[in-house]
């Protein structure tokens, strides 16, 4: 298909940081012919005045980050028939004036809710688990919906609002790529519930419930100072498969004070198997690797693996060619290092760099029918966000040889999956991945087992076979790796904000079960060095 030519309809006055990435990105890609921008005139205001107001104070007082220059292509004057033989018209006014354009274009007129005036309000007004995004697709024929996302819900509606718009630009872009390839609509898909406006009189719970977060974090700061940690991670180490994992039974390794255990990875030597993992400190607020050798369910510490000046977890390592490998996480160095064990388990040099310039995290690699695949998540907006975006690539072999990035990223955006939470694995021939589910505004919420049903340079998908919340476990707010090896399990879990750690009985969920809304408190940003995403 040759290049597919783009109308885009902005909203008068305004170019946020979604619409100018997306300008940017189709702007510098063979593949969309940007053949028209114009602005259009603002529907009329739907929120009540007082919410608007009230947006307005919360915006100015709490502005959402913006890294991206403020320019725009030059603008076009609006007219009904300015799209005459465009593709697609992607429309982020959201006026009536747009949709009457919308039979002009070969493949009608493409909108995200996220863009709607009232979208992500009402999500952080109720504290629901996800912000759901549909982009829609309107032609003569009629409107439908063609893909969607699911993003953390962010307590501050502002902010909410600012982080869907721009992360969901993403999907529009994929999808646009999609189009490219196929030539055709993807199929209609069912639609994210619709959610009541905000009326005048749900803000004053909704401020009520804003103070009361506010005040929390303050305190939770300062509880933190005095040395009382809140939500800090610990290990819990067990028997067994990966698949079979009990978050409720094994033996609990615990950090000493003033630091946190998390990403543990297992790894069998010579009969001994070893346990690594971020060791994190609050007094430099940094975290290094570390490792420790099991004997029967206990650990014996060895000592630090990997110091750097920068932040280090998710120490992955695994074997190849006859040698024990790792690819810890460094995005705040901005590359992925491939080390190799000189002197195991202490001893490393680095043997690679790849994806320089590139904040990405948590990635392991993997071989499937002869190719060896990288799979890492990456951050594309001005939150920093690492939780909703998995990315793909093929390698020549786990050196990083020859990436080339699957036309379909990020092939999963979804808080509740898209994150790595430990390896990719083979088990009776079929391909699973674990993953993190970060929603309820808890980095860390809950665990995945995914299984890899599709994978190739022209699709993928994934199905969730377990899903394992902390909801019933007393004392634990989360979860969010999991690992196997030698026979162990281990996985990592989140103390409550509230409350000191007691052992209790956790909610497994298959891929069948309902979702449900569970409210734990938000997490703070100073309590995960890497939570990039903070929910503020």
């Amino acid at each position: 298909m040759s290049a597919l030519k783009l109308c885009v309809i902005l909203k008068a006055g305004v170019a946020g940081p979604g619409e100018r990435r997306f300008l940017r990105a189709v702007g510098e890609d063979a593949r969309f012919d940007l053949a028209v921008v114009t602005a259009c005139p603002a529907p009329e205001p739907g929120l009540p005045t007082i919410w608007r107001g009230w947006i307005a104070a919360e915006t100015r007082l709490f502005p959402a980050p913006d890294d991206l220059p403020p320019d725009v292509p030059p603008l076009r004057d609006f007219a009904p028939d300015l799209a005459e033989g465009c593709d697609v018209i992607v429309d982020f006014s959201m006026s009536r004036a747009a949709e009457n354009c919308a039979p002009v274009a070969r493949f009608g007129l493409w909108r995200l809710s996220t863009y709607d005036e009232a979208s992500g309000l009402t999500e952080a007004r109720l504290r629901s688990p996800v912000t759901e995004v549909a982009l829609t697709c309107r032609t003569e024929e009629g409107e439908a919906t063609i893909a969607t996302a699911r993003f953390d819900t962010k307590f501050m509606a502002s902010r909410n609002a600012a982080f869907a718009r721009e992360k969901s630009v993403l999907l529009l872009l994929r999808e646009l790529v999609r189009l490219t390839r196929d030539g055709a609509l993807p199929a209609p898909v069912p639609a994210p519930a619709t959610l009541p406006a905000p009326r005048g009189v749900d803000l004053a719970d909704y401020a009520c419930a804003l103070t009361w977060e506010l005040a929390m974090r303050v305190l939770r700061r300062i509880e933190a100072k005095r040395g009382k940690r809140p939500g800090m991670f610990f290990l819990r180490l067990s028997h067994g498969p990966l698949a079979g994992i009990d978050p409720t039974s094994g033996v609990d390794l615990m950090p000493p004070g003033n630091t946190y255990w998390a990403d543990p990875f297992l790894l069998e030597h010579d009969g001994v198997t070893y346990l690594f993992y971020e060791d994190f400190d609050y007094a430099t607020h940094h975290g290094h690797l570390s490792v420790g050798r099991l004997d029967g369910m206990r650990m014996d510490p060895i000592g630090p693996v990997m110091q750097m000046p920068h932040h280090l977890s998710f120490p992955y390592v695994f074997r190849w060619n006859g040698a024990v490998w790792m690819i810890p996480e460094t995005h705040q160095a901005k590359r992925i290092e491939l080390w190799r064990a000189t002197d195991f388990p202490l001893g490393w040099e680095r043997a690679a760099v790849g994806f320089e310039g590139v904040e990405a995290s948590d990635t392991v690699v993997f071989e499937h029918a002869g190719q060896w695949w990288l799979a890492t998540n990456i951050a594309n907006d001005s939150f920093g966000d690492f939780g909703s975006e998995l990315h793909l690539f093929t390698i020549d072999d786990p050196m990083m040889t020859n990436p080339q990035p699957h036309p379909l990223n990020p092939v999963v955006l979804d808080a509740t999956t898209a994150r790595n939470g430990g390896r990719i694995f083979a088990e009776n021939g079929r391909l699973y991945r674990a993953s993190q589910d970060n929603s309820n505004g808890v980095y860390g919420y809950g665990l995945n087992l995914m299984e890899i049903t599709e994978l190739s340079m022209t699709g993928y998908s994934e199905r969730r076979v377990r899903h394992i919340t902390p909801d019933a476990m007393p004392g634990i707010m989360g979860m969010h790796h999991m690992d196997a090896g030698g026979g162990y399990t281990v996985m990592d879990l989140r103390r409550s904000f509230t409350g000191q750690h007691t052992s209790g009985r956790g909610k497994d969920q298959h891929a069948t079960a309902q979702e449900d809304g569970h409210e734990d408190e938000p997490g703070d940003r100073d309590l995960y060095q890497r939570q990039a995403q903070s929910n503020f």
